[in-house]
């Protein structure tokens, strides 16, 4: 029987595992079994499940099967960041980065095969969309990507945007989590959105981890410009909705913000930014452009990138400078771009256009 007639059992939850378990006349704890062999121990074939009975077994490789993502190619940065690109089981590729600290060893996880919302800065952007990737296929990317160390954070970062495929990743961030599984806690998991005000409260509410909402501009104007999901959901209304989160746990916004030489990075935009989050805790990640060959933006220059800095501290508010890992192999935050994928679906703006009209920006 081929894979294609059988059922995919991976990026089940513990719950249906034991659901399935139950299908083909065994107990939940079976389902329970499963699960750790899947997620902790990270076995991909039945017959090496060795503490689950014979029929079990049978039973389970008649009916189901266990893909597996591949590495197409790896790369090697020279301070020690590993890109990753990621075959997928319908030979589609995304990227992914390990990113190594002194204190903690953070994958970077893709999850969707290129993007919608064509930000001009990102060359993820320029690939258009394929489609949304799978639970099992972001949690694989944790379980089968042959990382130096074993890793300890996740960055929900990469390719694509997450809350655009809001319920697969939602079980991804679960899966993560479960103490039968990965086991790596929600305080060690980020989700980074572009701010789809929309979905940001749902997803706090589901509690999986910590939320970062990249900003990169402190008018509309400006921001629509780089960001086409400006134009549906405003700077002000993406305030407010930050504003009036509802935190499960001692929790708070990180803003992540871009900065791009001549573009957003003066001390006026400075003082707007310090105004715009003055009033509910938040924290704000500072980031210098990371250049790619497809629009020509440049990166500041340390002195102006430390000015920006000051004035936010100067406002009392928590300002963090990210040093960029994994430059000079393209893995840096913005440089995520499957090699084989040409752009054969219009640049950024011209897809965001469809989806983000600009007469939109307008209407608010």
């Amino acid at each position: 029987m081929s894979p294609d007639v059988k059922e995919n059992l991976k990026g089940l939850t513990v719950q249906e595992m034991e659901a399935k378990s139950v299908e083909i006349g065994h107990a939940p704890f079976h389902g329970r079994q499963l699960f750790r062999w899947i997620n902790q121990r990270k076995v991909s074939d039945f017959s090496l499940m060795t503490d689950l009975s014979k029929d079990f077994r049978t039973k389970l490789a008649e009916k189901f099967y266990l893909p597996q993502v591949t590495v197409a190619t790896k790369e090697e940065s020279k301070d020690g960041t590993i890109k990753f690109l990621v075959g997928l089981e319908d030979n589609e590729k995304v990227e992914a980065v390990y990113i190594p600290f002194e204190d903690r060893n953070t994958l970077c996880i893709s999850t969707q095969v290129g993007c919608k919302m064509g930000c001009t800065f990102c060359a993820t952007g320029y690939m258009g969309f394929t489609r949304n990737l799978k639970s099992w296929e972001m949690v694989d990317q944790l379980l089968h990507l042959p990382t130096p160390k074993e890793v300890s954070n996740i960055v929900l970062m990469g390719m694509g945007e997450p809350l655009d495929n809001f319920d697969e990743v939602m079980k991804a961030m679960a899966i993560f989590q479960d103490p039968m599984g990965p086991k790596i806690g929600k305080r060690h998991i980020t989700l980074s959105t572009v701010g789809l005000t929309n979905k940001i409260q749902k997803f706090v509410d589901t509690n999986l981890g910590n939320l970062a909402i990249s900003l990169h501009g402190t008018t509309d104007e400006q921001r629509a410009l780089i960001m086409p999901v400006n134009r549906k959901y405003p700077i002000a209304g993406l305030m407010d909705c930050c504003r009036n989160l509802k935190f499960k746990s001692r929790r708070r916004v990180t803003f992540e913000y871009l900065l791009i030489r001549d573009f957003n990075d003066s001390d006026e935009d400075a003082y707007r930014l310090a105004s715009l989050v003055s009033d509910f805790p938040c924290k704000i990640n500072l980031l210098a452009y990371n250049e790619n060959p497809f629009i020509d933006f440049k990166r500041p220059k340390d002195e102006r990138i430390i000015a920006f800095q000051n004035i936010l501290l100067s406002k009392d508010l928590t300002a963090t400078y990210r040093l960029s890992r994994g430059r000079d192999i393209a893995a840096a935050c913005g440089q995520l771009r499957t090699a084989e994928t040409t752009n054969k679906k219009g640049t950024p703006a011209q897809r965001a256009e469809l989806a983000f009209p600009a007469a939109s920006l307008a209407a608010h």
